[in-house]
């Protein structure tokens, strides 16, 4: 049996950084083992493209540290008169790391 110390540290690593006065120091840092992944529909009138990265810019605003994305499907909306399209709209799966609070 482990104690919570232990874990802690099996859990983390260690990030070096540089101090103002030019030395380096370590500390540690959670390493995400968890992903959340949720699945967003942006839509644009230039592009799939387009509609897709205003999934994650939307997204962002609510959701931070999105580490992926996947693009699930691409549908339009057809103007029926001309036949144009006059909507792109790329469902998408975003993921994002999970963060204990301990």
């Amino acid at each position: 049996m482990t104690s919570r110390r232990e874990d802690k540290e099996k859990t983390s690593r260690k990030e070096t950084f540089s101090s103002q006065a030019g030395g380096e120091k370590q500390r540690e840092t959670p390493i995400t083992r968890i992903a959340k992944i949720v699945e967003i529909v942006g839509t644009s009138n230039k592009s799939w493209e387009d509609a897709a990265l205003v999934a994650i810019e939307e997204t962002r605003k609510t959701i931070r540290g999105i580490r992926g994305i996947k693009i699930m499907d691409m549908t339009a909306k057809v103007a029926p008169e001309s036949g144009m399209i006059v909507e792109y709209r790329t469902s998408t799966n975003l993921s994002f790391g999970v963060m204990d609070e301990d």
